[in-house]
């Protein structure tokens, strides 16, 4: 008698059937949960522009703030704060400040060295206050990473391997190389493996940046990317910049008809002194190439003997030495007549300051048309202040000279623009 009876064939079919069914429910599970957690596609990635500039490279610095025809009014311009939150009150109590009638500036680098406590109390502070200020370069990456994860956040599967790398490693150090080993170690053996690609090239997650943009806030995104990289004050004669700018073009000679500083901008009255500095500071700010480039901005230190731009401190002259030399030359008005050639010793322009951070290795670097701010705080040195008020800007015709001044006591007395006066006051970081 054959095995295949009708019954036995039957009961055969019906396991086969449900052997089908189940593999194809397990099967569909697996692909879904694959299809959930790596849902990248094999192609490049095309990331979208996490920086956020959206324009925001220069903007002015409002006239009304200028304590010219207030006596009561200051700006008070601090160095590179760095999330030293303590630090910074102690520097307020210090100089009085009153939000009332001070204008607070900062030159950026607001967070990522102190505790990422202590960093979002900063930009607590300085997004519910409003404070004027330009980006630092560890700005510009926090606001890459907010970016960043507010991408990954709208794809699928993003909000659970964010969260799983948060529960799994609380206080790993992604700027670290050994621990950054161990973490992609983990993704690489993980579900998750697939989302190592959503990461761009030399990138690295859970690191000082990473953790900070992960615990802000959207309001503290918001004020970050509305920072611009320069603060331009044109009746001030003075620009707020986060590592530094440049007089000219480094490769071609001061005398060249291409920088912007070696003649006198063609305005409707060329005898309006006032137009013409705006003309000719603009020109600084916009036909420079260095100066409309973010990262130069936001990290110059040097410019190398080739004409190149450096952001070690140690390659070629500092960029504030050059600014000095040049602005040195400025002559305004006076030396020559309508179409007479400027002499080598002297350029047809008038001088402007740069107030900036970025350069802890140096200190306090105090010359006549710069001033650098960031003073170490974070290494347990000091945070600073330069503090303007109506001595600080006068009418004056300017006159050419001046000294240097090198940083020293917690507070100190120093030229400022044409003809006026200004106070840089420290307090130690402990």
């Amino acid at each position: 008698m054959s095995i295949w009876s009708g019954d036995n064939l039957r009961t055969y079919c019906s396991y086969v059937v449900l052997a089908f069914f189940l593999i194809f429910v397990f099967v569909t599970g697996v692909l879904q949960e694959i299809k959930k957690n790596r849902t990248l596609p094999t192609q490049k990635i095309d990331f979208p522009d996490f920086s956020h500039y959206n324009g925001n490279l220069v903007k002015n610095f409002p006239d009304r703030l200028l304590p010219i025809d207030d006596q009561g009014k200051r700006i008070i311009a601090i160095g590179d704060i760095h999330g030293m939150n303590s630090s910074l009150t102690d520097l307020l109590d210090e100089i009085q400040y009153d939000s009332e009638r001070d204008s607070l500036v900062h030159v950026g680098d607001l967070e990522t060295r102190a505790t990422i406590h202590d960093s979002i109390d900063v930009l607590s502070f300085m997004s519910s206050s409003r404070i004027l200020g330009v980006r630092g370069n560890n700005d510009q990456k926090v606001i890459e990473w907010r970016a960043w994860m507010n991408w990954i956040l709208s794809r699928p599967g993003g909000r659970e391997w964010l969260s799983v790398m948060d529960k799994r490693w609380p206080n790993l150090d992604g700027d670290k190389r050994l621990q950054r080993a161990e973490l992609e170690n983990w993704v690489e053996r993980s579900k998750y493996a697939s989302w190592k690609k959503m990461v761009p090239t030399g990138w690295h997650p859970l690191g000082k940046h990473y953790r900070v943009a992960r615990a802000m806030s959207p309001r503290h995104f918001e004020y970050l990317s509305s920072l611009p990289l320069v603060l331009h004050s044109p009746a001030g004669h003075m620009v707020f910049v986060h590592a530094g700018l440049l007089p000219s073009h480094p490769k071609l000679k001061a005398s060249d008809p291409r920088q912007p500083l070696s003649h006198w901008p063609t305005v409707d009255d060329q005898h309006n002194i006032a137009k013409l500095r705006n003309q000719q500071e603009l020109a600084v700010l916009a036909n420079i190439p260095e100066n409309k480039d973010p990262w130069t901005v936001t990290n110059i230190k040097s410019v190398t003997d080739e004409g190149l731009v450096s952001g070690k401190p140690r390659r070629g002259t500092p960029w504030s030495q050059l600014w000095n030399d040049t602005m040195s030359k400025c002559s305004g008005t006076s030396g020559t007549n309508a179409g007479e050639a400027y002499q080598p010793t002297s350029l047809p322009c008038y001088p402007f300051t740069v107030v900036y951070g970025h350069a802890a290795g140096r200190g306090l670097d105090i010359k006549r048309w710069s001033i650098g701010l960031d003073t170490g705080c974070s290494y347990g040195r000091q945070l600073s202040a330069v503090i303007l008020d109506g001595s600080s800007f006068s009418s004056a015709i300017y006159q050419s000279g001046g000294n240097t001044h090198a940083g020293g006591p917690q507070s100190q007395e120093i030229d400022f623009g044409d003809n006026g006066q200004a106070r840089v006051v420290s307090v130690s970081c402990a």
